[in-house]
């Protein structure tokens, strides 16, 4: 179980920001040009973000229960 403190709340919700911002971008993912890579960009900041933080803190949790 992933843990509700301030910092994995925090995490989580700059995650969700980067990952919404690359998908509403304007002519997000589905187009070619420079808006398009931005958002591909933006995208694989969140999604990397939000994977590192499910491992910074599941790691965490199953040390302190150990």
């Amino acid at each position: 179980m992933i843990p509700r403190s301030k910092e994995a709340v925090k995490d989580y919700i700059i995650a969700s920001a980067f990952c919404v911002l690359g998908i509403l971008l304007p002519q997000s993912l589905l187009e070619k040009g420079f808006e398009a890579h931005m958002a591909g960009v933006a995208f694989g900041i969140g999604l990397g973000w939000f994977i590192k933080s499910v491992i910074v803190y599941t790691k965490g949790v199953i040390r302190s229960e150990s």
